[in-house]
């Protein structure tokens, strides 16, 4: 059954909205005297501002008075990450309305889920190693900022091969730089978007069943020159027409043709997640298409620059393309309902307390 639980969709600053729960005059505040209500309502008016005025403040006080919520706890997997990998967040806030991360100018909403926060990002695969800032902040049902973290989070560098392709004839022409930009600029809003449900849980299947022929993050020259690109996904051998799976439930975002690519298609899995299905024979599903994980989608193929049959599959998180073997595996899946262990929390200052 496709997963949807609902998301929290939160900017760094909010603003409360008016009403009797903020106001402390809320409890002497009386409706105004109808027109018709005569000498009886400006008497009882005038009662009123006199009670108004003199009020305690000690009752005012006691309108707003609420208990403290507990300290969210904020756990960040893996830490430190190498190029390519996915970066799970989880803030564990009971109480708290809306929860936001800031990751290298961006501010993402974070999914809320009973007393969690979950949200994804990924690390590229040629991404600058070193330490870099991410940021954390929650907050209350009256607008009150609970949390405001700042940590590092250590970028490590992948192990990657260098892959030297041979392409001719009518592939060749591929190649081309500005082919690339288009095929990227064709799929780009349609792996992109942020859908605040989560449509799957658990670990993603493998979408074939077939041998992994190249992995992800290799740097690739062809006939000979620079290197130019790395591969963004996994390839899976085989030939034209294996049935080809979706990896886990979610939402045909895109089916269409690129030159590059060939016959492709895209799932929303939500939260920032999809999956991309390339060099396909046949596309069977059509966009605004609910899929279940398991369900049939394509076959296989070799269209657009293909030199065999293969199954080109990539995972996007964020808009940036990952490492899928994480995704199936299960000892290393960014599982957002793991259970977690409250020393593995970070403890740096909460800066909105400071």
């Amino acid at each position: 059954m496709l997963r949807a639980f609902a998301g929290a969709g939160a900017g760094l600053v909010l603003s409360a909205c008016g009403g009797d729960d903020l106001d402390p005059f809320a409890a002497y505040r009386q409706p105004e005297a109808s027109p018709d209500s005569g000498a009886a309502g400006q008497a009882q008016q005038t009662d009123q501002q006199q009670t108004l005025e003199l009020a305690p403040v000690q009752q005012a006080s006691q309108v707003i008075d609420i208990e403290p919520l507990p300290e969210p706890a904020v756990y960040i997997m893996p830490n430190p990450v190498a190029q390519g990998q996915t970066v799970l967040i989880v803030v564990v806030a009971p109480g708290a309305d809306t929860a936001s991360m800031w990751w290298q100018g961006q501010t993402f909403s974070l999914l809320h889920s009973e007393e969690r926060f979950v949200g994804f990002f990924g690390i590229d695969a040629n991404a600058g190693v070193g330490p870099q800032s991410l940021g954390v902040a929650v907050w209350g049902r009256r607008g009150e900022q609970l949390l405001w973290q700042e940590t590092v989070i250590e970028i490590v560098g992948g192990d990657w091969t260098v892959d030297n392709i041979q392409i001719d004839g009518p592939n060749e022409a591929l190649l081309d730089p500005a082919i690339r930009r288009a095929d990227e600029a064709q799929r780009l809003p349609y792996q992109t978007g942020l859908t605040p449900q989560l449509h799957w849980l658990g670990v993603f299947d493998p979408p074939v069943d077939g041998a992994i022929t190249a992995l992800y993050g290799e740097q690739r020259s062809f006939n000979g020159g620079p290197i130019v690109e790395y591969h963004t996904g996994i390839d899976y051998g085989g030939e034209t027409g294996t049935a080809v799976k979706a990896g886990n439930s979610g939402i045909v975002s895109w089916a269409g043709r690129t030159r590059r690519r060939g016959n492709g298609i895209i799932i929303d899995h939500g939260v920032g997640v999809f999956t991309g299905y390339y060099h396909l024979s046949e596309v069977l599903q059509t966009p605004g298409t609910v899929v279940e994980q398991g369900d049939l989608i394509a076959r296989m193929g070799a269209t657009g620059l293909a030199t065999g049959p293969h199954l080109h599959w990539e995972v996007v998180v964020r808009g940036v393309t990952v490492n899928p073997l994480p995704w199936i595996r299960s000892l290393e899946f960014p599982d957002p309902y793991q259970a977690l262990n409250p020393a593995n929390a970070l403890t740096s200052t909460n800066l909105a307390r400071g």
